[in-house]
């Protein structure tokens, strides 16, 4: 290659990396493609354009230019943790892992490629490795947003409550970005203690953040279900099927709630919305409840007979027509409901 050849290479790679920063992807992939015409092994060269395409989601091409970097510079920190990355964005998780070890053998410490080692663990469900990596990236920053709402979510999966509450409480001390995700996080873990007032404490904060957050409204209705006040617990929960009519397990689930309130119309309301969806043999039976409510057993019986249609040897729709025919005085069909249960 000549020197103005060099030259050219060197001007148009520049020119590159500042459209890239510019976030002129296109103009930076077509000025990195001339560059690479030029000098088709240059490293910065295909290290650029590996991550032009890593940010346009193109990521296989991306692999390939960080790998044509490491066939004859195999310790390139750029490249190695491009290659990682790229392999990341194809969600090949376990892939990605060799690059980014190779990467901390030379920069050993970068915590944020020890967190997206931990997250690819994390993604394969060796909590083992995922914690390792998570701890020694707090090592170097112990107040790193990213490894200890990681490291939380590894115990928080393992209902390793007290660890997990750690995390999320000492980065809520001190990160603002991640608030309404930890208020709902750790008022999950006080709901699953069954600590109902302090779950609803951090849910109330998250909700004073974003008002319509469906993880807050759901734990608030829950934790008022746990104190056994279904009446509160219905208005929390009718707040997500007005954000989400498709929501059928809520449907019956506020259908359940309010026939225990004896709201029986409010009830089938809430089972007939959840039927309009998909059928739902809690529903279903929902529906028979509320007739054998009213004393309209015939379609109390039908109710279960319809969901029996569905699924002819289901149990719980057997010992429910049972029950309902015993009440009503079907003896002969209620003996042959228990019989289909034997």
């Amino acid at each position: 290659m000549t020197g103005i050849s060099k030259k050219a290479v060197i001007e148009l790679s520049k020119k590159g990396s500042r459209l890239f920063r510019a976030g002129q992807l296109e103009d930076a992939e077509k000025v990195y493609q001339e560059a690479k015409e030029l000098d088709p092994e240059n490293p910065y060269v295909l290290s650029g354009l590996g991550d032009v395409y890593r940010k346009l989601n193109r990521f296989e091409e991306s692999g390939a230019q960080y790998d044509e970097v490491l066939k004859t510079d195999p310790t390139n920190i750029f490249a190695l943790r491009g290659a990682g990355d790229a392999r990341r964005g194809m969600k090949f998780p376990l892939q990605a892992i060799p690059y980014w070890l190779r990467y901390l053998e030379i920069n050993e410490k970068d915590s944020h490629v020890m967190v997206r080692i931990a997250d690819a663990y994390h993604k394969l469900d060796d909590s083992v490795n995922a914690i390792d990596f998570y701890e020694q990236s707090l090592a170097i920053k112990p107040y790193d947003p990213f490894a200890l709402l990681g490291l939380g979510n590894v115990y928080y999966a393992q209902h390793n409550d007290e660890k997990a509450l750690a995390c999320f409480e000492k980065l809520l001390s001190k990160n603002t970005s991640h608030n309404v995700v930890l208020m709902t996080m750790i008022g999950n873990i006080y709901r699953r203690r069954k600590e109902f007032d302090r779950a609803m404490d951090y849910y109330e904060m998250a909700l004073e953040l974003d008002p319509k957050n469906n993880f807050a409204l759901f734990g608030m209705g829950d934790c008022f279900r746990g104190k056994l006040n279904m009446e509160r617990a219905v208005y929390w929960w009718d707040k997500i099927l007005d954000q989400e009519p498709e929501n059928q397990s809520l449907w019956t689930r506020v259908g359940d709630a309010l026939l225990s309130l004896d709201r029986i119309d409010d009830a089938i309301h809430h089972y007939n919305a959840s039927l309009k969806v998909d059928h739902d043999l809690y529903a279903m039976l929902g529906l028979a409840k509320a007739a054998q409510k009213k004393g309209d057993y015939d379609h109390a019986c039908h109710y279960c007979e319809q969901a029996l249609e569905v699924d002819k040897d289901n149990k719980r729709a057997l010992e429910e027509l049972a029950r309902i025919c015993d009440e009503a005085g079907y003896a002969d069909r209620a003996q042959q409901a228990r019989d289909r249960i034997a």
